[in-house]
């Protein structure tokens, strides 16, 4: 083989690797089974329709008193994503019953989920919106993501002949409970601007978990749906086709749309944290409008001069917001109904960014914690085994206690707590001051601790074990001097 036959023999084994390495038919489901499982969750009625109801109520529970755990239990359980998952199936496989089907069952669920969420939040006590409530009324480029990598990780999960844990993991990560209980919180509050961001972020999972459904079954080869007539084979090919179409354009408009909006925003965060950062003032909100494209800050504290204020809008360019209406409102005076509610909002999302951080910390050290318990006690000798060795040179010893301590860090200490074993013994009799410092050695190269404390006290004569494997052994007979007499003869 020449060299110049080398690039094309490596790229044809990195193809082949690759093949066999991602390929999705090896333990693929076989057809049948795909459709079944799939048509099984299509249908609400019975049970998956007071799974649902159950499901909106304890998301609408979660979000009501701000308990994540309650929120992702809810996903958990919800039987939302059977209709997004046959109508990609339905698609790909041009089967008009079965979208049908997957349509009307989804608006059922929709409708059913707006009714039950919007009569629990006009009923309860609990009016306030919470930060868990409030993240879900406008959709992110993240939220696009999810949803896509989601649908594409639940439609590939569902086509497997051994079913795993993909699916829970997608209901978890798409989120399809909670905007629906956020829209119902808008109906009963009166405020459509939660329920249209809402439904906008239920829209976008919805729109792009069936797109990633569609593809994925696409390039699995599914079998179609087979019809006796072909002319109507073709024009219901070409209608799906055009459903298709028709699917994909809204989304990758809107995803376009959710992406240049996030771009703005995060680049309008960075222009007012690195440019109006002036010394004696502070930033108490900014609002930032991406389709205005607008900036309004309120500053208090030292009154910040015009120039400066310029100057700050001539690096407006640097960050790509050109062109872009900075308005800087300086003092309290200038305080209004828009910036008590973005304040609000900042509050809340700082509360909920801390929660966060500290639960994170406190898993940490919970962990850091168990593995150290559990390290120690899996290299420890059992108490009884350790007697029985302690015993074979120091026989005095008739008891022993293993124990340990943690000794918490100073305040100014970095370092971690440290523990402690403690050795307790009783004894009888008393062991001399050299043998104990020899039994405090082995004991420290026996139980592979350095850091040993060793807790010598007598033993009472009544608690003295008279144990046969440790007892002393037997004094010898004691005769009467009438035995010992040599007998007459």
């Amino acid at each position: 083989m020449s060299v110049s036959e080398y690039p094309a023999v490596l790229l044809r084994f990195l193809l082949r690797f690759l093949r066999h390495r991602f390929n999705l038919r090896d333990d693929m489901a076989t057809p049948a089974d795909i459709a079944e499982d799939i048509e099984a969750g299509v249908s609400f009625r019975g049970t998956n329709l007071w799974v649902l109801i159950f499901a909106i109520l304890i998301a609408s529970v979660g979000l009501n008193v701000n308990s994540t755990a309650v929120v992702i239990g809810a996903m958990l359980i919800s039987p939302l994503m059977g209709p997004l998952v046959t109508l990609g199936y339905g698609l790909s496989t041009n089967n008009p019953g079965l979208l049908k089907r997957a349509i009307r069952s989804l608006g059922l669920a929709v409708g059913i989920s707006l009714l039950t969420s919007t009569l629990y939040f006009w009923l309860t006590p609990l009016s306030g919106p919470q930060s868990e409530l409030l993240a879900r009324t406008e959709p992110t480029i993240w939220d696009v993501l999810i949803a896509l990598f989601g649908g594409l990780a639940g439609a590939v999960g569902l086509t497997r002949r051994e079913k795993s844990n993909v699916l829970p993991g997608v209901a978890i990560a798409t989120a399809l409970m909670p905007p629906l209980c956020t829209a119902g919180y808008g109906l009963a509050s009166g405020n459509p601007g939660y329920a249209l961001g809402a439904s906008y972020l239920f829209s976008i999972n919805c729109v792009f978990i069936t797109l990633a459904s569609f593809l994925v079954m696409r390039f699995l080869q599914l079998p179609a749906y087979q019809f006796q007539d072909e002319e109507r084979a073709r024009r219901v090919r070409r209608l799906m086709l055009l459903a298709a179409a028709v699917v994909a354009g809204p989304s990758v408009w809107l995803g376009a749309r959710i992406v240049q909006r996030s771009v703005y925003e995060h680049a309008a965060e960075t222009f007012v944290a690195e440019q109006l950062n002036f010394p004696g003032s502070y930033v108490v909100t900014r609002q930032v409008d991406s389709r205005e494209r607008t900036i309004n800050v309120l500053l208090v504290g030292r009154p910040v001069d015009t120039l400066r204020l310029r100057q700050a809008r001539q690096r407006l360019a640097r960050y790509d917001l050109a062109p872009t209406t900075l308005t800087v409102r300086q003092g309290l005076q200038a305080y209004d109904s828009l910036d008590a509610n973005a304040l609000r909002q900042n509050l809340l999302a700082d509360v909920r960014a801390r929660q966060s951080q500290t639960q994170s910390q406190y898993a940490a050290e919970l962990a850091r914690l168990q593995q150290l318990v559990t390290a120690s006690h899996t290299d420890l000798p059992a108490a009884a085994d350790l007697l029985g060795e302690v015993q074979v040179e120091h026989p005095a010893v008739r008891r022993l206690a293993l124990g340990e301590l943690v000794r918490p860090a100073r305040p100014t200490d970095s370092l971690p707590p440290d523990t402690v074993l403690v050795v307790s013994l009783e004894v009888r009799p008393r062991l001399a001051s050299a043998e104990q410092q020899q039994l405090s050695r082995w004991l420290r190269l026996r139980t592979k601790r350095p850091r040993l404390e060793l807790l010598v006290e007598a033993a009472p004569a009544a608690a003295v074990p008279t144990a046969p494997a440790l007892a002393a052994p037997p004094a010898p007979e004691q005769r009467s001097p009438a035995r010992n007499r040599p007998t007459a003869r």
